[in-house]
């Protein structure tokens, strides 16, 4: 498992540092988190994607960050 997804995974979950990477990997190794965490690396969230495409449309709708 790549460092990046168990960092990703670490985040989400809110693991411990004593938590070692061999042991999260180890752990979520094929699970559903784990393809999450991969997925979210590569790509944004699809709330994220329908509000950027919203501000386009429709640009009253842009969120003020």
């Amino acid at each position: 498992m790549d460092k990046a997804v168990i960092d990703a995974i670490r985040e989400k979950e809110q693991l411990p540092d004593s938590m070692t990477d061999s042991e999260i990997a180890q752990e979520y190794k094929g699970t559903y988190t784990a393809a999450r965490a991969a997925v979210s690396l590569d790509h944004k969230p699809l709330d994220q994607v329908l509000a950027d495409t919203m501000g386009k449309i429709f640009p009253f709708m842009k969120r003020k960050k």
